[in-house]
């Protein structure tokens, strides 16, 4: 029952046993409460991690964010084209780190653990086209 509050009152004397009901189901009772979202609530319980994901330019930063965000369990994700970092906010009963790792590599981007698939590499514009020996700093 969201924003609602059950008062349940029983009385009973001694002698003559007198039990009395009374139930308000009232809004009136109701406090606001801001209850946050299911995602809010996992979000602040799932998993926070950053790594390095290899990249150029803001078409890179797009191609890499949605590809970790179209899998399940991924909440939040901002990939840094200076630091080459990308900061996660994921739930791991969800979703395994090496799975979001293995997204960004196949969709053309080399991560610390798992190196871009050629195919779609190649078919990324020129200016996303990074040096593949580029060297990434880990956390």
């Amino acid at each position: 029952m969201k924003n609602s509050k059950t008062l349940l009152v029983v009385l009973i004397t001694s002698g003559l046993t007198v039990l009395l009901l009374w139930i308000i189901n009232d809004k009136s009772f109701t406090q606001s409460t801001d209850i946050p979202s299911p995602e809010k609530i996992v979000e602040l319980m799932g998993n926070q991690t950053s790594f390095g994901v290899k990249g150029n330019c803001g078409m890179c930063k797009k191609t890499i964010e949605t590809a970790a965000l179209s899998l399940d369990g991924v909440l939040s994700a901002d990939w840094n084209g200076q630091s080459k970092q990308i900061n996660l906010v994921y739930d791991p009963q969800v979703v395994e780190l090496i799975t979001i790792h293995k997204a960004i590599a196949n969709s053309g981007y080399g991560t610390e653990l798992v190196e871009h698939n050629m195919d779609n590499y190649d078919e990324l514009p020129l200016c996303c086209q990074y040096d593949p020996n580029m060297k990434l700093k880990s956390n």
